[in-house]
């Protein structure tokens, strides 16, 4: 009995000592993991302040400036607040910046400017009112990363390019695709839209009903699904295919913005397309035009103007068309 305890206890320290050893070793992995990431990031303050102090944040990139203000958290662009943003491209460029940490310190050399003379990338950030600008010069073809200088001090640092990469974005690259008319297809009950640009201009009139499903026609507890209909034609079955693509387009994201522009110049003097729709609670009115450019949207009572891909129009169609 006194040989089994024995060897009980054996087993017991055996399996104390490998889970102490597991566990060093997992620390031991998580601080070299922690270095790695701190060598990676850099260990050198170039700036530190809280999120929540930002606000505004101004970058010269390819020769464009985009100036952006912060209020409680939502970005909008300085001189055209009503530009729709893509939030999380604006935090990213935030967060590279509220504790900015360079790789190395440089001495600099002689006739040597880093790329200085022509930055890849000048930033301004303004936090608790303090305003500070970086200038991102060259890149280090060996290491990668990038050459960083405060305005107004002669020192030279290296930074990871990623805290440049995060703001290489044009004013229209910063926009992010939404639904301007905020309407929701499958809550439409009536459709009509007139097209002009064919040589007989024509108008088609849609509404949604309730049919049953074909598998529980002859049944008296028949499910029900909607199904929509010409309004001077009820019962013609329509292609669903080309009605599901009618409701693809109005659902559709646009694609750009444009603000203070004069609706004739993107060719709302002469439109495409006119839609009305419904959903029961509110009505929706949109125009689509055909520019030197490319087609566009407007939705009634928003002034901007926005770009929508061609396939949008081309749903659009005759009421012969949308019939099996």
């Amino acid at each position: 009995m006194r040989a089994k305890r024995r060897t009980l206890l054996v087993l017991l320290g055996l399996i104390l000592l490998a889970g102490a050893a597991l566990a060093l070793l997992t620390w031991a992995n998580r601080r070299e993991e922690q270095a790695a990431s701190a060598a990676e990031e850099g260990t050198i303050p170039l700036s530190s302040f809280a999120a929540e102090d930002l606000t505004a944040l101004e970058y010269t990139w390819q020769g464009e400036t985009v100036s952006l203000s912060c209020d409680g958290g939502t970005w909008t662009l300085t001189d055209d607040p009503d530009y729709h943003l893509d939030q999380t491209k604006c935090d990213t460029m935030a967060a590279a910046l509220t504790d900015l940490k360079a790789k190395r310190q440089l001495d600099p050399q002689p006739g040597e400017d880093y790329g200085f003379a022509a930055p890849l990338l000048t930033v301004s950030v303004t936090a608790a009112g303090q305003t500070s600008t970086f200038v991102f010069g060259d890149v280090n073809t060996v290491t990668g990363d990038v050459y960083l200088q405060r305005a107004g001090e002669d020192a030279v640092y290296t930074a990871a390019s990623a805290k440049a990469g995060c703001f290489e974005y044009s004013k229209a690259e910063l926009f992010e695709p939404f639904n301007p008319a905020g309407l929701t297809a499958s809550r439409l009950e009536r459709i009509e839209y007139t097209r002009s640009d064919g040589e007989e201009p024509f108008t088609v009139r849609l509404q949604a009903v309730s049919v049953p499903e074909e598998d529980s026609a002859a049944d008296s507890s028949a499910s029900y699904t909607t199904a929509w209909r010409l309004e001077d034609a009820p019962d013609t079955v329509l292609d669903e295919e080309k009605t599901d693509s009618l409701l693809s387009a109005l659902s559709s994201y646009v694609t750009g913005q444009i603000t203070g522009a004069d609706p004739s110049g993107y060719g709302f003097d002469q439109p495409l397309v006119t839609v009305s729709a419904s959903d029961g609670e509110k009505d929706y009115r949109l125009t689509y035009a055909s520019g030197a450019d490319g087609y566009y949207l407007m939705v009634e009572g928003d002034s901007s103007i926005y770009t929508v891909d061609g396939t949008v129009l081309a749903a659009f169609i005759s009421a012969e068309e949308l019939k099996t």
